[in-house]
């Protein structure tokens, strides 16, 4: 008799595999879980906290599809509390427990000095670099950084509006036309891909300057090279640490690498011929970020980093970051503003192009409070992932102390932790929280912010520090001025300048079935990248 899926088969040998050395990480890492006191783990026997091999290995599988739901079920029953306490959740990403900290531990613990808590290899194991950037020197001495912080400051980023302005124009204009003459008809794109050209144009351009950031050739490689980091990084996070991940992560890179190879074909030529003008004493007067980054590798003296191929790929993995944030989040965004019941959604475009008017342009230096207010409060409900800020434990044993209880008196549950744990906070359940956003904290509301900032109750301060979506303290994203700055410009365009549709069903209130939309895989939210939107030029 036949049988639908043979022992033999490949796929039956992987899984085996894939338990085996599952449970051997189970088995490993069953000493540091029992050093651990007063953290319940979530998805397994609460009952029983001991618990054996066999429930481990299935909470650590199970973790690809249920993360999501145990981290809303963990915040509830132990950040809500009045005194908040941590809780674990088991994950395939460490192949072991993440420690999930309270959000009242956020500012003490991640300021904590990298010694005792290292950011640098968790933030690695998050976006999984070294599977996609032929050369570590790149994310291990990230100087470019150094650039990102002085031409992109919350003082300087602003010379930087005009340009992308004059940019966005040109990207809108050759990416969302009508494949037709007449420039009022209705065009149908890929919601996810459309976005994605106007903002690998826009960033190329803010970090590698013309020629490069106007080659149609290298946004095309540029953008797929971005997409294939981000899917490949969700897979690698899923196969369990150790061999398989390390015999396996390379063959999920290797379409990442192959598009970077294409990139650097293009890129290394242009680089080399500013590098040579400038030591010619040559283009002395060019002020473009590209200059700035060379400049910055040739004070550090070591001839190493004024390789082409390297300030290359120091610009290429920026470039990554941008394009994909901003993609995410702006995509997100249309979903959102154009999904919205039809009544509702009037009134915010009526609002926002109101604003836009009456404001001139977002490009000088005034403040767009409904703008803002909208990308945040979309930003809010989009988490690209269920946990994040995380950190490494880099000390034999770490004392977190707990939460006071109220009225400052000590007596909190304090945490020891050994060396090699990793902390992470819940993000996407702290953005959902009706203490801190209101009721409806799961809707979405584009006045959200707005009406909190037009109040003296205080509250819109704690509402926009408790949105951690550009990271935390010192290791927050160097590029977030300019990312809000870019989104908050393309929103005023898209407004004054498209009608748009979302092109699917309609749900009972009359907005769009697909507009939230979005499966969990592991720690990350993966988009609704099918969602199709239709558009047209405004008159």
């Amino acid at each position: 008799m036949m049988v639908p899926f043979p022992v033999s088969s490949p796929a039956t040998v992987l899984f085996c595999l894939i338990a085996v050395l599952v449970i051997s990480r189970v088995v490993s890492n069953r000493k540091l879980r029992t050093k651990r006191e007063n953290i319940v783990t979530i998805g397994v026997n609460i009952k029983n906290n001991t618990n054996g091999i066999i429930s481990q290995t299935s909470a650590l599988l199970r973790s690809l599809t249920s993360t999501s739901e145990w981290a809303r079920n963990g915040y509830q029953r132990f950040s809500k509390t009045p005194i908040q306490r941590a809780f674990a959740l088991p994950s395939m990403w460490t192949g072991s427990d993440v420690v999930v900290l309270p959000p009242a531990l956020l500012a003490s613990v991640l300021n904590r000095p990298e010694a005792e808590l290292a950011a640098h290899h968790a933030q690695l194991d998050t976006i999984q670099l070294p599977y996609m950037m032929s050369d570590s020197d790149v994310y291990n001495n990230p100087i470019q950084y150094d650039v990102i912080r002085r031409t992109m400051s919350r003082q300087h980023v602003g010379s930087l509006a005009a340009t992308t302005a004059k940019e966005l124009q040109n990207a809108f204009s050759t990416y969302w036309s009508a494949p037709v003459k007449h420039d009022r008809d209705w065009a149908t794109l890929d919601n996810w891909e459309a976005c994605g050209k106007v903002f690998t144009r826009v960033a190329m351009l803010s970090l590698v300057g013309s020629p490069l950031g106007h080659d149609e050739r290298l946004l095309d490689w540029a953008r797929k090279y971005a997409s294939s980091v981000i899917t490949g990084t969700a897979f690698i996070n899923c196969l369990p640490p150790g061999w398989i991940r390390s015999s396996a992560g390379p063959l999920f890179g290797i379409q990442a690498r192959y598009y970077q190879s294409r990139c650097l074909r293009i890129m290394g030529p242009v680089i080399q011929e500013r590098i040579w003008k400038l030591q010619s004493g040559a283009g002395q007067d060019v002020d473009d970020f590209l200059q700035s980054t060379i400049l910055r590798c040739s004070r550090t003296g070591d001839p190493r980093q004024m390789d082409p191929q390297r300030i290359a790929l120091r610009l290429l993995g920026l470039a990554t970051m941008s394009i994909m944030g901003m993609v995410y989040v702006f995509t997100h965004c249309v979903a959102d503003v154009y999904g919205m019941p039809d009544r509702k959604r009037e009134e915010l475009l009526a609002a926002l192009e109101a604003e836009c008017k009456r404001e001139a342009r977002p490009d000088e230096g005034v403040t767009f409070s409904l703008l803002d207010s909208t990308l945040n409060e979309s930003m809010r409900l989009n988490n690209i992932s269920v946990t994040s800020l995380a950190r490494d434990v880099a000390v034999d044993s770490l004392h977190i102390p707990g939460v006071e209880k109220a009225g400052g008196d000590a007596g909190g549950i304090s945490y020891t932790l050994p060396r090699g744990s990793r902390i992470v906070f819940p993000t996407q359940e702290m953005h959902r929280d009706e203490g801190v956003y209101g009721r409806n904290p799961e809707e979405f509301d584009p006045f959200r912010f707005y009406r909190e900032f037009q109040t003296e109750g205080g509250r819109f301060d704690d509402m926009c520090k408790g949105l951690l979506v550009f990271g935390y303290g010192k290791h927050a994203c160097p590029g977030r001025h300019y990312a809000m700055q870019t989104l908050r410009q393309t929103l005023a365009y898209l407004v004054l300048n498209y009608d748009v549709a979302l092109v699917g069903p309609v749900d009972a209130d009359g907005g769009h079935a697909l507009r939230g939309k979005r499966q969990t895989l592991l720690n990350v939210n993966v988009p609704n990248v099918d969602l199709k939107i239709r558009v047209r030029r405004k008159r």
